[in-house]
């Protein structure tokens, strides 16, 4: 008997997608900000002017409803912005953990007055938004967590630690995971709390890194008292909602990530080319970009998923793991062939290489991916 295929669906450009791409590839050759800055903090900024610029020419959120500052179109419009974007100056979105992550997450499960109070922010990077899951004695296993918020009247009072967290020295929203039922087996009596910041008791330390960029912070929470209304969702109904933001964390930022990679590896084989040593490394820059290549087509079919309501539960766990191996094995390859000089010269290499080494660790270790795979898509115990 003669089977038909299986098809899996993919992401499709339409004739309107292209012609929708032409004007955001226009009108970033008009308004590229140039070469990006070399101080951390001026970095910042640049960023948060880039994001308002961006929005405010209507290419921030266009799959986001237009009463919330959206366009109105679909995944496929989304990601034609951000390939566009990561062929732009400027590395990222300074904001995109919101635009790609929170921003959708609140759509599906916020009420009307969080959605009109947050996603204009959101958008514009006038509110930066980080994530509070990580915690000491936690890390990836957000079901592991013990940052407390215990109900009092019409408060949650919130008592506890969160380490890893990035962004949070420039955030004003954090979208912060805590325990409310400490009786509760570990996946229940989890709640979804929008934080604002500059709350008393919130404290913020940033940890010192090899990069000497602030970018990681331990945050704490001596007694901080939100409203009751700063619930996303139901109460203890945390976990769920984690899930359902995770799914949306990995299309759009791992699309844009692929984009960025490929350029890095275009400026390695031009580098070999100058100095005449392409011919040893055609093998291994055949590898590399054909392993974006296929990043890209799975990408591609997470988004499509995404945008048919059917993304199966932890199915974006393979972009992440994938992404990972994909980006620490580009730049210490770039290394092999570059040599030392590399790490003197002020081109960009040494940085990315540092801070590959994160990728592994950062949004869900390589292990806890692998094992959402096992568990979550192969019924593996």
């Amino acid at each position: 008997m003669r089977r038909t295929p299986l098809l899996v669906p993919t992401l499709t450009f339409t004739p309107e997608h292209e012609v929708f791409r032409e004007s955001v590839r226009a009108w970033i050759a008009e308004n590229d900000p140039g070469v990006e800055p070399t101080n951390y903090s001026d970095r910042l900024r640049a960023a948060m002017l880039w994001q308002r610029d961006l929005c405010e020419a209507g290419f921030i959120g266009v799959s986001w409803p237009t009463e919330y500052g959206g366009q109105g179109m679909d995944l496929a419009a989304e990601a034609v912005v951000a390939e566009e974007l990561a062929r732009s100056s400027m590395p990222q979105l300074i904001n995109r953990l919101a635009v790609y992550t929170w921003g959708p997450t609140l759509l599906d499960f916020g009420t009307e007055e969080q959605k009109q109070r947050y996603l204009p922010g959101m958008l514009n990077a006038s509110e930066i938004w980080c994530q509070g899951f990580s915690e000491p004695e936690a890390g990836s296993d957000l079901a592991a967590i013990q940052t407390k918020a215990r109900v009092d009247g019409g408060e949650l009072v919130i008592s506890g630690q969160k380490v890893w967290t990035s962004r949070a020295e420039i955030s004003r929203y954090n979208a912060l995971l805590v325990r409310t039922d400490p009786e509760a087996t570990p996946h229940r009596g989890l709640s979804l709390l929008l934080l604002d910041m500059e709350l008393p008791g919130v404290t913020v330390r940033p940890l010192p890194q090899l990069l000497d960029e602030p970018h990681f912070s331990e945050v704490f929470f001596d007694d901080v008292r939100v409203p009751s209304s700063a619930v996303l969702g139901e109460i203890h109904g945390g976990w769920g909602i984690s899930m359902a933001a995770m799914g949306y964390e990995r299309g759009l930022f791992v699309l844009e990530r692929i984009i960025r990679l490929k350029r890095r590896l275009a400026d390695l084989v031009e580098r070999l080319r100058r100095d005449g040593n392409i011919e040893q490394g055609l093998s291994e820059i055949g590898r590399l970009h054909s392993h974006l290549e296929v990043l890209r087509a799975q990408t591609y079919r997470t988004l499509a998923a995404q945008g048919a309501g059917e993304l199966k539960p932890g199915a974006s766990s393979i972009d992440k793991l994938f992404m990972s191996e994909i980006y620490q094995d580009l730049f210490t390859t770039g290394f092999d062939f570059l040599g030392e000089r590399s790490a003197l010269e002020d081109d960009g290499w040494a940085h990315d290489l540092l801070e590959s080494r994160s990728v592994t660790i950062y949004s869900g270790t390589t292990e806890i991916q692998r094992n959402i795979i096992a568990r979550q898509l192969l019924g593996l115990r």
